[in-house]
């Protein structure tokens, strides 16, 4: 449970960051490691607790954005459920193979944003300008996807519980040997 609970909150970190970060640049220097976290947990973590972090750090972003509320979660779930299933089919813990596969996140996030606001509000937002800044972004936010996917490796191996992880000693309070 520690691991699930430390990537959350990592999640949540790069989603105060993100929305920092967005205030400040031009929405498409940002790069969107919200999306890159929930691709890396697919990755790194089991079915049920890569659910948990996947929804957590969707609702978090959510509080961020300022888009609608769950829409960013019910993405993310969906980038979660589609990434396991094409890990299955591809090995995308190398680095090339993981770098294309976020570009065509970043792409399949943005239309599913766009396909969620005119489903919700009625007005489809994306314009063909904003289609070259969803390429722009896609540019900027899939070379990191090798960095978070280290990362979140990192933070799953310090909180690891599991039995296999711990050292344990027996002290007999005998010699063993004479």
């Amino acid at each position: 449970m520690r691991p699930v609970l430390a990537l959350l909150v990592l999640g949540w970190l790069f989603a105060l960051l993100q929305g920092a970060a967005a205030h400040l640049l031009p929405s498409w220097t940002v790069p969107d490691l919200v999306l890159l976290l929930t691709l890396a947990v697919a990755l790194v973590l089991g079915p049920g607790a890569g659910l948990l972090v996947a929804s957590g750090v969707g609702l978090g972003a959510d509080m961020v954005s300022g888009t609608l509320l769950g829409q960013l979660a019910c993405l993310r779930l969906l980038v979660l459920v589609f990434t396991r299933l094409v890990a299955g089919q591809l090995d995308l813990r190398r680095g090339l193979p993981l770098v294309v596969f976020a570009a065509a996140l970043v792409w399949i996030d943005g239309l599913g944003q766009a396909g969620l606001s005119w489903l919700f509000l009625g007005a489809f937002p994306l314009q063909p300008g904003e289609l070259l800044t969803l390429g722009l972004r896609t540019l900027v936010t899939a070379p990191f996807a090798p960095l978070v996917l280290g990362i979140a490796r990192s933070v799953r191996e310090r909180f690891d519980e599991s039995d296999a992880r711990r050292e344990m000693r027996l002290d007999t309070r005998r010699a063993v040997l004479r």
